[in-house]
Formats: C-alpha cells, sequence, structure tokens
C-alpha cells in the first residue's frame, strides 16, 4: 500500500492563520466593550448619546428624564441589546411620568445653592464661610444624589423614592460617588472653557453613571 502524501497549500495556511487571528481579535474587543465592535464605536455612541441628552433638555425641566433616558440608551448598547432612538424616546417619555416636581425642586435648589455661593463670594454674606459650606455640600448631594436615582430608575417607579434611595447610596459607595461627581465637576470645567461641549456633556455623564454601575456589579477577579 502506498502511502498518501497530503500537501498544503501555504496561501490556505496564511489564509487560515489570519482567519484565527481574526476571530482572536474580535473575541478580544467584544470582551473589552460589549455590545460594540471597539472602543471607538463606544466613544461615538457616548459623543451621540450627548447630543440626545442635549436635545431632550432643552425644557430644562426635562433634564433628569433625558439624562436617565440616556443612561438606559448606553446600557443598552454595551450589553448588545437593542439600542435604537425609538427605545430612547420611550424610556424618556416614561421617565417623565411623575418627575415633575423633582425636577423643579431640584432646579429651585440648585438656583439657592448657586446664589448662596455667589453670596459668599462678595464676602458680604453674615457667616458666609459656614453658608458656603452647607451650599456646597448641599449641592454636591443632590447632583450625585440625582444621578444615583436615574441609574436605578426603571418604568413605573416613583422619583421621590428614587431621589432618596440614591442619597442613601452615597454613602453606600462612596468611592462610585466621588467619581460621579468628579465627572459632574469635569463636565462643567468642560462647557466653561469651551461653550459648544455643552452638546456632549450630557453623554459624558450619563457615562460616567453607567461606569460606577458596572464597576459595582463587576464579580471580584478570584470569582471568575
Amino acid at each position: 500500500m502506498s502511502a498518501r502524501v497530503v500537501t498544503m497549500d501555504p496561501a490556505s495556511k496564511d489564509a487560515r492563520r489570519e482567519t484565527s487571528k481574526d476571530v482572536r481579535r474580535r473575541k478580544k474587543s467584544a470582551d473589552s466593550v460589549p455590545g460594540s465592535f471597539g472602543k471607538f464605536a463606544l466613544f461615538s455612541e457616548v459623543l451621540l448619546t450627548g447630543v440626545y441628552v442635549m436635545v431632550l433638555s432643552l425644557a430644562v425641566v426635562t433634564a433628569l428624564p433625558a439624562v436617565t433616558a440616556g443612561v438606559g440608551h448606553l446600557r443598552r448598547h454595551l450589553r448588545g441589546e437593542r439600542d435604537g432612538v425609538a427605545e430612547l424616546w420611550e424610556d424618556f417619555k416614561a421617565a417623565c411620568s411623575g418627575v415633575w416636581v423633582v425636577a423643579v425642586g431640584s432646579i429651585v435648589a440648585f438656583c439657592l445653592v448657586g446664589l448662596n455661593l455667589w453670596a459668599v463670594s462678595t464676602e458680604a454674606l453674615p457667616g458666609g464661610a459656614v453658608v458656603g459650606v452647607v451650599s456646597a455640600g448641599l449641592g454636591v448631594t443632590l447632583s450625585v444624589g440625582l444621578l444615583r436615582a436615574a441609574s436605578v430608575w426603571t418604568p413605573g417607579d416613583r422619583w421621590f423614592s428614587l431621589v432618596r434611595r440614591g442619597v442613601r447610596e452615597i454613602g453606600a459607595d462612596p468611592a462610585g460617588s466621588a467619581m460621579l461627581f468628579a465627572a459632574v465637576v469635569m463636565c462643567v470645567v468642560l462647557v466653561w472653557m469651551l461653550k459648544p461641549l455643552v452638546m456632549i456633556v450630557g453623554g459624558l455623564v450619563a457615562f460616567a453613571v453607567v461606569g460606577v454601575e458596572f464597576r459595582t456589579a463587576r464579580p471580584a477577579r478570584g470569582e471568575r
């Protein structure tokens, strides 16, 4: 019996090697940025979410539902779920339900904080140092608490309960709360430096909220 010698075309070897390399590259990309085809795709989605949030926030009182819808949009994108504009719009409409008292009250509270800090800066307010510290603390607590509330919102939730839960979670995860506050400060500085960046800061805030959420949900290294 004669032995059959099987030869393989070098071109087919290279093609097979290249195919396996592409598979590994796609797998690595999918593991690092789930739901997208790479980091640039996620970056562009964050910028696009910023535009969505800006448009939905034009009425000012709709800023909180707009950020909430942006958070849900980026969460779906990262999970590889359906993340079209229709889903974003549905989230926005659902988040607007029952939010008006919280939204108006938050705007009034932020205006009072800003007014107090301005009065302290003029050094014409008695006990200005105490007023400044209290006002700054209120502003930090309110901004981070609202972002925490946007993170845990689901359709049908009551906003008063969500805000109370968000404020409680500030102490439960101080590192994540510090990250959220840093994101807010960064966005304020970006807009102060260049006004047109207001078009994208909503996406950056929403991405920070989702990042903190994914950070706390990630299993420990020993549990993988």
